[in-house]
């Protein structure tokens, strides 16, 4: 058995062509599935292999990979389990270096699937051919438009290119979140469904995107990993490229584990003792869906805070005092606004209101007071971030105005600004309104935004210390 070269991603993300082996015009199918999203932006050529057909959407079908004209660049795998090893097999003889195996029933199924998978690796190794799967969607690169992954366009939209890659254990939910992050507008660079990771790795993927010019930000949902030293390792060499990786963990629990053993065979070390090696390594770990795709705006947008010091603007009082408990339940600290600061704010506002920190505009505020006020706490040296916090239900708050007025502040701000909308049906419009436009990621309670802020503060903080360390 060949020993293992470090991979070539570049087959992977930016083929030249593509031969997809299960390929079918049935409705319903997963080939199908595939064949539909290739042709609809990739570029290069597709290969459809299935003895069933002479054609697929046109193109001519192979009998067998050995009728192919030339060995493609990938070749995606969408046919029964125990099909694959022989067809891994014909491929390695064809000369093909790259293959994702999208088919399920290896060792999430139990021994004999476990196996099968072994087989199927053992035979990819004989002859250093490199596979993405099995039990996996593949990958989505927006950037080169390739795209495998086996959900009809109608269910699944996709983000446009940017600087987020996110690699998923689950396929399932990394399509959830694909269909999330197009939606809240946040840019892709690369999506990795890697699913039993029979061969490669998850460190195998964050070292490369820690060295991807189109990656800025990396986020990872993983239920169990093999060799904890290399993952480790990998979150140090992201965290050394100034990229952060949000971590979300699958099986912290008992009932978890199980799940996640059946799901994709995933061999689950203490998940205490995993966490707390990643947060060490660098990385920001979330603990929901949500919380991860909150960092994910935040960085984005924004980038993190550098520095714990916050300011809240506020209409509501009971708001205000709500964030600064999370402020201080969270670690932050409230910034003490400069006497130039708080004069301006005294000059600018109503008698009534609170030129101090939390600022206090009032229950009347129109959108006008909250620019003046906002611009002035963001122009104070002493704030790293500001919450800004909009009760939508006074008559005075005119969420377009708001959109129009904040415009300039949000352009020149060189410091994280969040906005909190408690509420229903129109607070949670108007939110997605403010962020679509202003790209300030907005939440319905202070507490959530006051912990993402944290999160994103502390990676801030520790990549601080790592650069501190490599210039001694």
């Amino acid at each position: 058995m060949r020993a293992l070269e470090p991979v070539s991603f570049g087959k992977f993300f930016g083929p030249r062509s593509i031969a997809v082996v299960g390929a079918s015009e049935r409705p319903g199918t997963i080939g199908r599935a595939i064949m539909v999203n290739l042709l609809e932006a990739f570029g290069g050529e597709v290969y459809p292999v299935n003895v069933k057909y002479e054609t697929v959407f046109g193109l001519r079908c192979y009998k067998s990979i050995r009728e192919l004209p030339k060995a493609p660049d990938l070749a995606v795998i969408a046919v029964p389990a125990a099909s694959t090893p022989r067809i891994v097999e014909e491929l390695c003889e064809l000369g093909v270096g790259f293959a994702i195996v999208i088919s399920a029933g290896f060792k999430e199924v139990g021994e004999e699937g476990a196996r099968l998978e072994r087989e199927l690796v053992e035979r990819a190794r004989a002859c250093g051919m490199r596979i993405l799967g099995p039990n996996c969607l593949g990958v989505y690169d927006a950037w080169n438009r390739v795209n495998t992954i086996f959900n009809p366009v109608d269910r699944q939209s996709m983000p446009g290119p940017g600087p987020v890659a996110f690699i998923s254990q689950s396929g399932a939910l990394g399509a959830a979140l694909l269909d999330w992050l197009a939606e809240a507008g946040i840019g892709m660079s690369k999506f990795v469904s890697y699913g039993n990771a029979a061969d490669v790795k998850e460190w195998e993927l964050i070292e490369y995107l820690a060295q991807d010019e189109k990656t800025r930000i990396i986020a990872a949902y993983v239920e169990g990993v093999e060799d904890g030293r290399r993952f480790v390792e990998s979150l140090r060499m992201a965290r050394a490229a100034g990229k952060p990786v949000i971590v979300l963990k699958g099986g912290r629990t008992q009932s978890g584990t199980r799940a996640a053993v059946s799901h994709t065979g995933a061999m689950i070390s203490s998940p205490g003792i995993f966490l707390s090696a990643a947060r060490q390594a660098g990385a920001i770990v979330a603990e929901s869906v949500s919380e991860l795709v909150n960092v994910l705006k935040l960085l984005e947008w924004c980038g993190p805070p550098k520095g714990r010091r916050l300011a809240i603007v506020t209409n509501g009082g009971g708001a205000g005092v709500l964030a600064a408990d999370a402020a201080e339940a969270e670690g932050l600290s409230l910034a003490t606004l400069s006497e130039e600061t708080v004069e301006h704010l005294k000059r600018a506002l109503p008698p009534a209101a609170s030129p101090h920190n939390p600022v206090d505009v009032l229950g009347d505020a129109p959108p006008e007071r909250y620019r003046e006020a906002v611009d002035a706490v963001l122009g104070d040296a002493g704030v790293d971030s500001v919450v800004v916090i909009t009760l939508m239900q006074s008559p005075a708050f005119d969420p377009p105005k708001f959109i129009d007025l904040m415009r300039d502040v949000r352009a020149r701000a060189s410091k994280p600004i969040v906005l909190v909308a408690p509420g229903g049906e129109y607070a949670v419009r108007h939110s997605r309104s403010i962020e679509r436009e202003l790209r300030v990621p907005c939440f319905r309670s202070p507490e959530e935004a006051v912990r993402t802020l944290r999160l994103a503060a502390e990676w801030y903080e520790r990549s601080q210390r790592g650069e501190h360390h490599r210039q001694r």
